[in-house]
């Protein structure tokens, strides 16, 4: 009889917890259910170009940034309004105005933490995390994109872990 017991025990327990799981993912589901699945109606646009940028210190030009940048972005069905940022890469070269020497870094991984369009500036803005390598190892940074009349972007990372490697001011290219 202590065995029968035993064993009703046990499969009320697993019933109760597998009814809790249900129960933790249901309201999940319904409290946030973006995180889940895309928007109904929603389009991937591929955006990519090239950048040229100088970096500037103390009011003079003292690096060049040159590279390409590629751009997934999940917008509304019309193309107009961000929604999400699939993924984001960009490869740059940097070299001094004086051109001697040079440093190469590759930017993946972006991880976006919110996303704003401002309708008057036609601007999206992408707040997220992305990662930086070089010759040396890689590194998580803070990062602001923006995107401008889908033609203009500007990449502007935080300048406490990245100052000495890629200067002080955002990094532009255009959209082809």
């Amino acid at each position: 009889m202590e065995r029968v017991l035993d064993k009703n025990f046990n499969v009320l327990t697993m019933i109760f917890a597998s009814a809790l799981i249900v129960l933790v993912i249901d309201v999940q589901i319904l409290t946030n259910p973006s995180i889940y699945a895309a928007p109904i109606n929603a389009k991937t646009i591929k955006f990519s170009g090239p950048i040229n940028s100088l970096q500037f210190s103390d009011d003079d030009a003292s690096w060049i940034v040159s590279g390409r940048w590629r751009m997934e972005m999940l917008s509304d069905s019309a193309g107009m309004t961000p929604l999400q940022i699939k993924s984001f890469n960009a490869s740059l070269i940097m070299t001094p105005t004086d051109g001697s020497k040079y440093e190469r870094y590759e930017l993946s991984d972006f991880k976006q933490d919110a996303i704003s369009f401002d309708n008057k500036s036609n601007t999206a803005t992408i707040n997220g995390k992305l990662q930086i390598s070089s010759k040396t190892p890689i590194e998580t940074t803070e990062a602001v994109l923006k995107l401008t009349n889908k033609k203009i972007f500007a990449i502007s990372l935080d300048q406490s872990k990245i100052k000495d490697k890629l200067g002080a001011t955002p990094v532009y290219g255009i959209e082809r």
